[in-house]
């Protein structure tokens, strides 16, 4: 019996990634295949989580599991005794998709750089454009100064006049009065009593009082453009430096899932975590001792009891999340006090507005982010928060003194404000 021919040839049993035969293929709902291991690796590297081809992104990473049928088809391919030519066709293959996956490693990293560059340079053109403003606004200022001055000069040019030829009068009237009999001094003084008893003339005080506003609102603008100098001064080059000086001390973080909350998805990795709305509300009654029971929180699976340390996690679209690091005696089983001295240095994010996990309702900083720095400087006693993707720090909590281990902390938060059920991400950092 002839043997059966192929239905595929090897080519259709590539992953696009690798360019290799596929190794335990998986599949995307938008229906392309691909290695298992080179579409997770792919998506932990991005900040959306999309097909590779087809660019469809989806809302929620899909979980991922083993087409039985191409695995099934790749294997026989691979069983397949090969000739010389076709052994190094596939290593070349192999070494091919190798390169590619840098080049699309490198262009990812060179296009965060250039988006941050350009995020750098719309922000400095908005300050810029505070500034014109302001300036602008001093002038304006100066001018109605220099025209109300004007007006106050001849005001009291006026009035010096007047008094100068009422006191020439006053003069002459005296002169007159020693060289005069008495009765022929009475008429004169009647003559005189009004202007005797007439009040010098007086400057209006409106015009003193609207210079006094003018230089109080001279003050305040003087006091705004410092500060969009200062903000100046500080901005891009110095923030991208510190930025780069926290992410040397970069370390590989997992997460504990022995720590996690019921309702939370972890993924095999261990370098992402969701909230699982079909999950039950109500705990296991034998809970492990570590898990979190109130909030949706998962710890990181190693301590840190010294020195500096830095991640990054990558939190996308999502509408609201809290991240930073906590104390290893914080309470597992209750509602933790969102307190000074609560044991949990985080920054939380609520639709476009940033707060501390232990002062909530304080405003930090408005905006949205892909991508948070956290860097923890133990002996120094500080933890600040970066926006990666604008090299900016956010905030920095100060004085913590530790005194026990800390952990990276993460809640993904529940999907209250919709759009929320995507993963929170460690990444690798990327200088």
């Amino acid at each position: 019996m002839a043997s059966a021919v192929p239905l595929l040839s090897e080519d259709q049993l590539l992953c696009p990634i690798c360019l290799g035969v596929f190794v335990k293929p998986v599949s995307t709902p938008c229906g392309h295949n691909y290695c298992m291991s080179c579409l997770s690796s792919y998506w932990d590297s991005s900040p959306v989580c999309q097909c590779p081809v087809c660019k469809e992104s989806f809302s929620i990473r899909p979980q991922l599991r083993v087409n039985t049928f191409i695995s099934g088809l790749s294997q026989s391919f691979m069983n397949q005794p090969l000739s010389v030519e076709e052994t190094q066709t596939r290593e070349l293959r192999a070494e091919l998709g190798g390169t590619d996956a840098q080049i699309t490693s490198m262009i990812q990293e060179r296009v965060e750089k250039a988006s941050s560059i350009r995020q750098a340079i719309a922000q400095r053109r908005e300050e810029t454009r505070h500034l014109a403003k302001t300036v602008n606004d001093l002038v304006s200022l100066v001018r109605r100064m220099e025209a109300k001055q004007k007006d106050v000069d001849s005001e009291a040019a006026k009035a010096v006049e007047q008094i100068e030829n009422e006191l020439a009068d006053l003069a002459a009237t005296q002169t007159q009065l020693k060289g005069l009999k008495l009765k022929e001094a009475q008429v004169l003084l009647q003559s005189y009593q009004k202007a005797l008893h007439s009040k010098p003339v007086e400057i209006s005080l409106d015009s003193e009082l609207e210079m006094h506003e003018l230089r109080k609102s001279l003050r305040s603008s003087l006091s705004q453009l410092q500060v969009y100098l200062d903000k100046m001064a500080a901005l891009s080059l110095s923030e991208i430096t510190a930025l780069k000086y926290v992410q040397q001390f970069a370390i590989n973080v997992t997460l504990d899932p022995k720590t996690a909350h019921h309702r939370l998805i972890l993924s095999k990795d261990l370098r992402q975590v969701r909230f699982n709305p079909d999950a039950s509300a109500k705990p296991n009654p034998v809970s492990n001792p570590a898990r979190f029971t109130k909030h949706l929180a998962v710890l990181g699976g190693k301590g840190i009891q010294s020195g500096k340390f830095y991640f990054e996690v990558c939190v996308g679209p999502k509408t609201e999340w809290i991240v930073g690091v906590a104390k290893a005696s914080l309470q597992r089983k209750g509602k933790i006090p969102h307190a000074p001295g609560c044991g949990v240095y985080a920054v939380c994010f609520r639709m476009d507005y940033f707060e501390t996990f232990c002062q909530p309702n304080v405003q930090i900083y408005q905006g949205k982010m892909e991508r948070v720095g956290i860097f923890v400087d133990y002996e120094g006693g500080q933890v600040a928060f970066y926006d990666v993707n604008a090299a900016k720090q956010i905030y920095t909590f100060e004085n913590c003194g530790f005194g026990e281990k800390v952990y990276p902390y993460f809640n993904p938060c529940n999907n209250e404000f919709d759009g929320n059920l995507g993963p929170l991400m460690l990444v690798p950092v990327k200088p």
